[in-house]
């Protein structure tokens, strides 16, 4: 009659399988079946909790990848119309580093000047300087250069950094500058 009241139709009550497994194994004990006891051992779980785990703690390396910058990176959107500066940080402590990004047209040569003086130096094989009169000017890769590394100026107070867009006749006109407090302590 179990057919008519639902009994086994793919669906088994556990309650009542784990009753008749106790049964079978009382009576398997009282008459010393070794087989039928052997074969009543619990089975092992194998779980995919490493998988979980592994999954977990891959999506923190991409979400801590992604969302973490570093004090030398300078946020900062290419864009190859419209010149433009960006630093780390506009408060900047004398004798430390700080860094710049630039952006504009890749198609021209740029001159970074701090309070007028065109700044000098080697950004590593990031960049390509080209020595004109001006100063070493460099083209932007993709409308926007890598994060470069610059010493703060040594005197406190306010400092200007500006973008010169160099001419065919060498000389520069200013497109873009941005303005950092230095002081002495942080």
């Amino acid at each position: 009659m179990s057919f008519i009241f639902g009994g086994v139709r793919g669906r088994e009550d556990p309650e009542l399988a784990a009753g008749n497994r106790r049964s079978a194994n009382h009576y398997a004990r009282d008459i010393g079946d070794e087989r039928a006891l052997a074969g009543d051992r619990p089975t092992i779980r194998r779980g995919n909790h490493w998988a979980w785990l592994a999954v977990a703690v891959v999506a923190l390396a991409v979400l801590a990848f992604t969302s973490s910058r570093g004090a030398d990176e300078v946020p900062l959107t290419a864009n190859c119309s419209t010149p433009a500066i960006g630093v780390s940080s506009s408060q900047v402590v004398r004798g430390q580093t700080m860094y710049v990004r630039l952006t504009g047209p890749d198609d021209t040569d740029f001159v970074l000047t701090v309070d007028g003086e065109p700044v000098r130096g080697d950004a590593g094989s990031t960049v390509d300087y080209t020595e004109t009169p001006a100063g070493p000017a460099l083209r932007l890769a993709q409308c926007l250069s890598p994060d470069l590394a610059l010493a703060v100026p040594a005197g406190d107070g306010a400092h200007e950094l500006a973008l010169q867009r160099l001419a065919a006749d060498g000389s520069t006109i200013q497109v873009a500058a941005v303005t950092i407090q230095v002081s002495g302590t942080g």
